[in-house]
């Protein structure tokens, strides 16, 4: 099977004075001599294409050329309205990891998620959110718990105007230790978003 890679925010190469073209041929090669060749003696790399989807949005024009040109035509296999395939209860929890992967640093980010405990729909169309974000140690709970302040407003903001057609949105957090989360294969196969089933956050 063919592959094409898309290398993104090139932009900081260029903050770093690195030659773009040049390193986008030396990965060109190094990947083509990872793939190596199809059974046709066809290189396995198709595309590389470097990619600033904030600084450069014109950078994206090729690759929008190229999958209208080799995607198969069809119906939608979702609802044109639909930003995602993903549950919006996944999604939400992705806003706040991202939140929090912006302001802390080290290796503090790799070593948390976030799950949904509460969910819960106002009749005024409010969204009560009660999120457990789970790290391995105490130090990481310290840390996280000093920044969740810092990002809940950006983060109610994003919820609210991705998932909740622009109405009000609450988080309220819970900072849970747990050493082995990562081996926890729960955690992986939550595609509803919605791991704690049996717990609830308490709302003040």
């Amino acid at each position: 099977m063919k592959v094409s890679v898309v290398l993104n925010k090139v932009d900081l190469l260029r903050d770093m004075a690195v030659d773009v073209e040049d390193f986008t041929l030396k990965m060109r090669e190094q990947l083509s001599s990872d793939l190596g060749r199809t059974q046709d003696g066809e290189e396995i790399l198709d595309n590389i294409w470097p990619t600033s989807v904030l600084k450069d949005p014109v950078s994206l024009a090729p690759i929008k050329r190229w999958l209208c040109e080799n995607l198969p035509k069809q119906s939608p296999i979702y609802p044109l309205e639909n930003i995602s395939d993903v549950p919006a209860r996944v999604v939400a929890s992705e806003i706040t990891r991202e939140k929090l992967f912006g302001v802390l640093r080290e290796e503090v980010p790799y070593h948390l998620t976030v799950v949904n405990a509460v969910w819960r729909q106002e009749p005024d169309g409010k969204l009560l959110l009660g999120q457990k974000v789970v790290v391995a140690t105490e130090g990481q709970s310290r840390i996280v718990r000093a920044w969740l302040r810092q990002i809940t407003e950006d983060a109610e903001r994003e919820i609210s105007g991705t998932l909740n057609f622009g109405r009000s949105v609450e988080l309220h957090f819970q900072v849970q230790v747990d050493p082995k989360w990562a081996e926890n294969e729960e955690y992986y196969e939550d595609v509803q978003g919605l791991l704690d089933r049996s717990g609830s956050l308490a709302f003040p």
